[in-house]
């Protein structure tokens, strides 16, 4: 009887996952990771405007988008959850930064 008490108090401070017709926190979640992509790739962008790409304002952004939207979602995921989220973030949008800065710094010539 103790084994089983302990059980249930176990499991009532387990985490438990968003439900599906969680809306809110779905539109959240991929808004933020369609924000992180198209930060991503704003050399593109500021190269098309002639201007030279900057990196202190995408990681700004990038960096409040991410944090922003951990503290929208903290109520509905982990704190695991939470850190994959942001890592996950800075990763897609590392990546994809430093391959667009590459396209452009590679194909638009120097003149």
């Amino acid at each position: 009887m103790l084994a089983t008490h302990q059980h249930r108090r176990f499991m009532v401070t387990q985490h438990r996952p968003p439900a599906l017709d969680d809306l809110s926190g779905t539109l959240i979640f991929g808004f933020s990771w369609m924000l992180i992509m198209a930060i991503g790739l704003m050399p593109i962008a500021e190269a098309s405007l002639s201007r030279s790409p900057s990196i202190t304002i995408p990681t700004t952004i990038a960096f409040f988008v991410a944090v922003g939207s951990t503290v929208l979602l903290r109520r509905r995921y982990s704190w695991m959850g939470l850190v994959l989220h942001i890592f996950g973030q800075f990763a897609i949008w590392l990546s994809l930064f430093v391959m667009s800065l590459a396209a452009v710094l590679v194909l638009i010539p120097k003149g």
